[in-house]
């Protein structure tokens, strides 16, 4: 069970679970509050970037094939550029999985269970997290297949149930404020998910090789995550028009709308889907973390940080809380500049560099 390697299948499983995730609950009811109704343009920008870098992760997986993001980077710029280059990368991470388990928490004690403490919610959950990582890529992979699974049906089964709530008129017009609101949508997008096909190559070593066709495999599974966030971002609009943009959690108010008797309450299963996502995508970043640091340190034991990592989230979940307005700050405006200089610049450094190298060679 802990042989740490899976099939191409399992991967694209995975890649779609950190791709959607929590996503596609927490992303649209923001992003429509910057884009409006421009929200899908943003959507197709944003993901055309994240494209590009995909099919550079992809390249370099056929340059250095059964390598990691860090033992390639080693190899092509060095030992300690790489270091530097991994202190942003690991940084980031950190921040990630606190953020994710720290928004659950919110969730829950903002609708479900309001005079219980959030830190409750961010120990139970860091501890399945840890738990989970701590069981392999291998029973995380299948764990989640049906998982996710299960959450689009959920999406599925609001989206289609919502249909007598769809007003079409709404979806116009399409640029009321001009451009610069779609960019700074495609910008928000951007930090909140699509920088992040780049940790692909630090899960792209344990797929059993050879593994034909997994590299458009991905490529169309990313595809398909893009069209789904834009999917559900424009059931939103339809539903609640010009107020859409204030519903933080855009899935779970559209099904409260829902009346489908003697059926009530249907709201509680999107929340639901809000806690799986985010529990699925906090383990993969927990495990994509751990790993960075195991070989970054060149450590044989790769279970021996879980724990630590874990505890040091835990902390940091305790001690970042802010308000609000901070909150939303950091996710608006600090994140897809941090991201942009954390996950995109080492990428596109690494790449420039192995083509010289490969030229002059």
């Amino acid at each position: 069970m802990n042989k740490q390697i899976i099939n191409q299948d399992q991967l694209i499983v995975l890649f779609f679970v950190y791709l959607t995730g929590s996503v596609i609950v927490n992303l649209p009811g923001p992003l429509i509050g910057f884009a409006h109704n421009g929200v899908w343009i943003s959507l197709l920008l944003s993901g055309t970037f994240a494209m590009v870098q995909l099919l550079l992760v992809l390249y370099l997986d056929r340059e250095y094939r059964g390598l990691s993001f860090i033992e390639y980077s080693k190899a092509v710029l060095g030992t300690w550029p790489t270091i530097i280059l991994a202190i942003p990368f690991i940084s980031l991470l950190f921040e990630m999985s606190t953020d994710i388990v720290h928004e659950v928490g919110k969730y829950v004690i903002s609708s479900l269970m309001r005079q219980t403490p959030q830190y409750i919610f961010d120990i139970f959950i860091f501890a399945t997290v840890a738990a989970t990582v701590r069981a392999g890529i291998e029973v995380m992979s299948r764990m989640f297949t049906i998982l996710i699974c299960i959450l689009m049906l959920f999406i599925f089964l609001t989206l289609l149930l919502s249909l007598p709530n769809y007003h079409t008129e709404f979806l116009l017009p399409i640029l009321p404020d001009g451009i610069k609101p779609v960019l700074h949508g495609a910008y928000l997008s951007f930090g909140f998910t699509h920088a992040e096909p780049v940790l692909l190559a630090l899960l792209l070593p344990f797929v059993r090789r050879p593994a034909r066709g997994l590299h458009k495999k991905l490529v169309i599974v990313f595809g398909i995550s893009v069209v789904t966030l834009i999917t559900v971002a424009i059931s939103t609009i339809l539903v609640f028009g010009p107020l859409a943009g204030e519903r933080k959690y855009s899935m779970v108010e559209v099904a409260r709308i829902i009346d489908l008797q003697p059926i009530q309450r249907v709201e509680f299963i999107i929340g639901i889907a809000l806690i799986v996502g985010s529990y699925m995508k906090a383990c993969i970043t927990l495990f994509i973390l751990n790993q960075l640091v195991v070989r970054l340190c060149k450590l044989k034991d790769e279970n021996v940080l879980i724990l630590p990592l874990a505890f040091i989230n835990l902390v940091s979940a305790f001690l970042l809380q802010s308000s609000e307005a901070k909150l939303t700050e950091h996710i608006t405006q600090i994140l897809p500049l941090w991201k942009l200089s954390g996950f995109t610049i080492p990428l596109l450094i690494v790449v420039a560099v192995h083509l010289l190298k490969k030229k002059k060679a």
